[in-house]
């Protein structure tokens, strides 16, 4: 049996995320490369997440996100190669550059739609009116479902992960509860699109697709959960940094509110220093060495894409939101499993801070204290960001 070799222990839900994410990320550094918390191993800096996430066959996808209660595979994040390789195939056509931006006039006129409302009544409070109803509303109309539906999927999104135990490996019969609601209410859609040929909606799109086999129901039923649960809190995320860090530096907010050229590269940096994801499951699947340690079989492990955008040696002044810098991140993964949606996550969020800053040029945060995050949590998304604004 191979005996476990860590750097040393750190219990990751006792880190003080919640208050201040630089320091807390720094004490994780502090422990080593790889560090034992509770009964997983954390690997920590930008090498050894980067071995690790190109490297499928040794850190399998599989059986990590058995936790989040999904009565199908999570498509395909959840699916090791070669089935991931086949999906990706299929899928990555539906979501690349040119796909998104034949999406754009339709969600760019939401996004203004959204931030009149702001406008009219005077105040924002941006996870409330707009970090959380944005991606809703994108989802719902890629896939062709009712508007009107975005609070149903909002309150399942949100019972699943937060009754998800991100200390045990199974599903908690709360989690189970709400993913069957879920489940239920997409299946019933997707078996309406197999009678339906008509629609133009990528759901209708990827059931009536017959390229390298097509998918079945199951197959999609597991798409669409995925995207709920990992799409929604992702770009709600980033959206909040986004605008608290604006809203705190004024002199990038007016850099960026003269010249939205500046918005892609600000949107790359926000995502590292402020990575949606901070950690993502694998379990190895044979014995592995990986920045010095020897992992066994069957080890349950935690890629911290958080870390490794913060990891001093890969990323010089790691904490600083640097416009000017041309690295790439890890906030969308690295290697075979790197986010299937990363395209539509850019364009949401530059279509957002495009429209936000032609409409709301001058605005600072409403409260003295800094907005928090709630720990521990599997989205690092802020509780809530009040804001004082001007319209233009």
């Amino acid at each position: 049996m191979t005996k476990l070799s860590v750097d040393g222990i750190a219990n990751i839900n006792d880190l003080p995320f919640g208050q201040d994410r630089s320091r807390a990320w720094r004490e994780l550094h502090s422990t080593g490369e790889a560090v034992l918390s509770g009964d997983e191993i954390v690997l920590t800096s930008a090498e050894a997440v980067e071995f690790a996430a190109k490297r499928p066959e040794l850190f399998s996808s599989a059986k990590a996100f058995d936790k989040l209660g999904s009565p199908v595979p999570l498509i395909p994040i959840a699916i090791d190669p070669p089935d991931h390789t086949r999906f990706r195939r299929m899928l990555d056509p539906f979501f690349s550059p040119k796909k998104m931006a034949e999406r754009e006039p339709e969600l760019r006129e939401q996004a203004g739609e959204l931030i009149d409302a702001i406008v009219a009544k005077g105040e924002c409070e941006v996870v409330a009116d707009l970090a959380v109803p944005f991606p809703s509303r994108v989802f719902l109309t890629l896939f062709g479902l009712p508007i009107e539906d975005r609070d149903r999927l909002v309150n399942w999104k949100d019972a699943i992960l937060q009754f998800a135990d991100l200390n045990s490996g199974e599903p908690t019969p709360e989690v189970l509860a709400y993913a069957l609601e879920l489940y239920t209410y997409l299946n019933e859609y997707i078996a309406q699109r197999r009678t339906d040929t008509s629609g133009t909606d990528m759901l209708t799109q990827l059931i009536h697709d017959t390229d390298d086999g097509g998918m079945n129901d199951n197959e999609i039923l597991g798409l669409c959960f995925m995207f709920v649960l990992a799409g929604l809190d992702t770009v709600t995320s980033a959206v909040g940094f986004s605008l608290a860090k604006l809203a705190e530096d004024g002199d990038l907010r007016r850099r960026i509110a003269d010249d939205h050229s500046l918005i892609p590269a600000f949107i790359e940096e926000i995502l590292r220093v402020e990575s949606p994801v901070p950690f993502t499951n694998r379990v190895t699947t044979e014995e592995v060495e990986v920045a010095g340690h020897v992992l066994p079989k069957d080890a349950r492990v935690l890629l911290s894409y958080g870390s490794a955008d913060r990891d001093p040696r890969r990323y010089p002044k790691a904490d600083d939101v640097q416009i000017d810098r041309k690295s790439a991140h890890f906030a969308f993964g690295r290697g075979p499993h790197r986010c299937l949606g990363s395209h539509l996550a850019r364009l949401e969020l530059r279509l957002l801070l495009e429209e936000w800053h032609t409409r709301i040029p001058e605005y600072t945060l409403a409260v003295d204290e800094p907005p928090q995050v709630p720990w521990p949590t599997s989205t690092m998304v802020l509780r809530s960001i009040p804001l004082n604004i001007k319209p233009a």
